[in-house]
């Protein structure tokens, strides 16, 4: 599948996109946590694109809208923690 053919369609912008991120962590595990409470119970909005060549979802975009987490009930910052 050819790069242009995963252009965000409501993308205004005629110069071509930035490669998607896979969301799949390859290596060391680890899992976002709330910085206040460290709730792993959290949500962020993001668009995924299906990739014919990976097999996978990969995140187109995160719209730099911050994270809300489920046990604060509000807006959060993320801190990674290793799980190995």
């Amino acid at each position: 599948m050819k790069e242009a053919l995963l252009r965000n369609p409501f993308d205004t912008e005629e110069t071509p996109a930035a490669p998607a991120r896979t969301i799949g962590r390859a290596g060391t595990r680890s899992t976002p946590v709330c910085s206040h409470c460290h709730s792993d119970d959290i949500i962020a909005q993001a668009t995924v694109q299906w990739s014919n060549e990976s097999q996978e979802w990969e995140l187109a975009n995160t719209f730099r809208m911050p994270a809300h987490c489920n046990h604060c009930n509000g807006g959060c910052d993320m801190t990674w923690l290793s799980l190995n």
